[in-house]
């Protein structure tokens, strides 16, 4: 039951995370976007399957645009993958910074590139969030990282100072991977 609020919870902050990012060019501001058709959602997945070395793989779904301050609205098409760092993190994935350029690399050969626009998603924090966006074909895809305790871990003193966990200080069970790539036509 908690598992299913957190990852709820993740879902509508990686969904809110698409629209914080301000607009990506004028006239994006009270407009309807549309998902990818889930045959370019499938080519997003299987260039990010292809070139991230983790598993299990992405789950291809799609969603309303969650209700926003912009008044964008729509579907989106969401690529997502949670897992343990048991799961996720191996000799190449090591990091945070790994896995996102990982998922850059990917979505880049795939033809997807960073453009000014797609720069105002950037946000990276200590606490173990990445979020940036890329551009293709009047489309955009924003990619949100998160890496937390996992479910039901209580920290020990050698891993938490004033109130903060420190993430690379925990083994790759205790931490929880939460992958998703929000993909919506503009």
């Amino acid at each position: 039951m908690r598992r299913g609020l957190i990852i709820t919870a993740l879902i509508a902050l990686s969904a809110a995370t698409v629209v914080v990012g301000g607009p990506v060019r004028s006239g994006v501001l009270d407009q309807t976007v549309t998902a990818l058709a889930q045959s370019e959602c499938a080519d997003v997945r299987n260039a990010l399957e292809d070139g991230i070395p983790i598993e299990p793989g992405f789950r291809q779904m799609e969603y309303e645009f969650p209700t926003n301050e912009h008044g964008i609205k729509g579907r989106l098409c969401r690529l997502h993958s949670v897992g343990s760092g048991a799961h996720i993190e191996g000799a190449q994935i090591r990091s945070l910074a790994d896995m996102h350029a990982f998922i850059k690399a990917s979505l880049e050969h795939a033809g997807w590139r960073e453009t000014e626009e797609t720069k105002r998603f950037i946000d990276r924090s200590q606490s173990g969030k990445d979020v940036f966006a890329l551009y293709k074909k009047n489309a955009i895809c924003v990619a949100t990282t998160l890496i937390s305790p996992a479910p039901g871990y209580i920290p020990t003193t050698d891993v938490e100072s004033d109130g903060q966990v420190y993430l690379g200080s925990l083994f790759p069970y205790e931490r929880e991977w939460w992958i998703a790539i929000d993909c919506f036509h503009l």
